[in-house]
């Protein structure tokens, strides 16, 4: 009787569903309330995690240029390490044991820096899943100090619209900049050299102005090459007579004649180029390269009407010249970017090694050497010379030679496009220089054109964890801040782990 009224009541109890949901939503709340915590755990975790990464990269990074500079020596570096670790996660010290650094090495054979930081993190619910109510936590960083040479092309907006307030703002920044860069420098390694490149409708060349020719109205042109023994005799590296045979049919010997004379005999209004052109008639471009003047000479278009007085300067320690050459710029002008993008290309080539000084020769890119470009403006780039078709081709064939050469400089060519195709330049530029595996940093200073900083924020090359190349300060603080950030991404991009 028993067993069967305990049957009979078990199967009562089966059947009946009242409660039900109750007891779902109390299972439920409990694997809710434990997903909770898990996940705050793991938020802790990862925060934790991170900190104590950036705090020991800081360090070792720190630790790895002070040997580099001579601040500190080996048998100082542990303690270096630890206090400069403690000081970025805002301690005194280490001594209260919540965290520790452990495993410094100082590989002086490999000239490395390595260590492991690690932390206890108290456990809120993970404790219960792992019968542990803590948690280590820990980090591992490494960095190079033997210091790699670093080639730094500093690319300047120096238009009409940086004046005033602006072009100090960008005097006092750029100095910032060099300043932090060459303190990696040591008394007896120059590891680090700049080079500067002021644009606004050109660039001055300054010394490359050899490698120039006076170029025609032309939107393609075929380009002479550099003749060495030429030039060393005339003053011309290349005979303008064979190069007329190039020109369209606007322009005969007379008007060669004319245009070059005043480079031969030194008597050249300036020494700006343009940008380089596709060539004429076909054959191999090298628009979009950073070729040598032996394959080809850069264009001074005849239709430039403003040459910037600040020519650019090549590879260069010496904070000196530098911080004499930036407190010189002056603004004037319009926005020809990629010509200033061009030129700092050539600055820091290799393949340009040979047609600079000894002192400012660029160096084989390869693991012991990085280059870097830094690409400045205020505006929309808004000139162009290559591939732009001007007015007086039309001029030309309407009149005869004569009146064609003598209006030639007076007749302005047409602006409709020329600020989509200076971006269009700076696109296949941008691209041609990172597949050479040179990084570029892009700054939008004071900027609200949606088109221009767009372009920056494409040219720029990829972001590389916590790394950032492309920048949009608006006040002059913030543009200060922008070049030491920049400079100082340069000495971190040293790191190796």
């Amino acid at each position: 009787m028993i067993t069967a009224k305990t049957r009979l009541l078990w199967r009562s109890f089966a059947k009946d569903e009242r409660g039900n949901f109750a007891m779902i939503f109390a299972f439920a709340i409990l694997a809710i309330l434990l997903s909770a915590g898990l996940a705050v755990d793991l938020a802790r975790n990862l925060s934790e995690k991170t900190q104590i990464n950036n705090a020991l990269d800081a360090a070792t990074l720190a630790t790895a240029r002070a040997l580099s500079v001579g601040d500190i020596q080996k048998e100082e570096a542990e303690d270096y390490l630890k206090s400069i670790f403690a000081a970025n996660l805002g301690l005194d010290d280490l001594t209260s044991g919540q965290y520790e650094v452990a495993d410094v090495d100082i590989d002086e054979v490999n000239q490395k820096v390595t260590a492991i930081a690690k932390t206890e993190q108290d456990l809120t619910f993970m404790g219960t899943a792992n019968r542990s109510n803590t948690q280590v936590v820990s980090a591992d960083s490494a960095a190079s100090y033997g210091m790699s040479d670093i080639e730094v092309a500093m690319v300047l907006d120096i238009t009409g619209s940086m004046g005033g307030s602006k072009i100090s703002a960008l005097r006092n920044a750029a100095k910032l900049g060099v300043k932090e860069l060459l303190a990696m420098n040591t008394d007896t390694d120059e590891n680090v050299r700049i080079s500067l490149i002021p644009y606004s409708d050109a660039v001055n060349t300054g010394y490359l102005a050899k490698y120039v020719f006076p170029d025609f109205w032309l939107p393609k042109t075929k380009a002479p090459v550099f003749n060495a023994a030429l030039y060393a005799e005339t003053g011309l590296g290349f005979d303008p007579y064979s190069f007329k045979e190039t020109m369209s049919n606007g322009i005969d010997e007379d008007d060669v004649e004319e245009f070059y004379e005043a480079k031969r005999n030194g008597s050249a209004p300036d020494d700006c180029a343009t940008d380089r052109k596709a060539p004429k008639g076909g054959g191999t471009s090298y628009q979009y390269s950073d070729a040598n003047p032996s394959y080809g000479m850069i264009s001074r278009d005849s239709r430039l009407q403003f040459c910037p007085a600040s020519p650019l300067m090549l590879l260069t320690s010496n904070k000196s010249n530098l911080d004499a050459r930036i407190d010189g710029l002056i603004s004037s002008g319009h926005t020809a970017g990629h010509i200033g993008l061009q030129w700092a290309w050539y600055t820091i080539s290799h393949n340009w090694a040979n047609y600079v000084p000894e002192e400012s020769r660029p160096a084989v890119i390869d693991e012991e050497t990085a280059k870097y470009i830094i690409l400045m403006t205020d505006g929309e780039f808004n000139t162009a010379f290559a591939d732009i078709t001007s007015d007086i081709e039309d001029v030309c064939e309407e009149y005869s030679r004569g009146r064609c050469r003598e209006w030639g400089r007076e007749i302005d060519f047409n602006h409709g496009n020329q600020g989509s195709t200076s971006r269009a330049h700076t696109d296949s530029l941008c691209d041609a220089i990172k597949a050479r595996k040179i990084k570029i940093f892009t700054i939008g200073f004071s900027m609200n054109n949606n088109t221009a900083l767009k372009m920056l924020k494409d040219c720029a090359s990829p972001d590389e964890g916590s790394f950032t190349y492309y920048y949009e300060p608006d006040t002059a603080a913030e543009l200060t801040e922008t070049y030491e950030t920049i400079a100082r991404s340069i000495q971190s991009l040293r790191l190796v782990q």
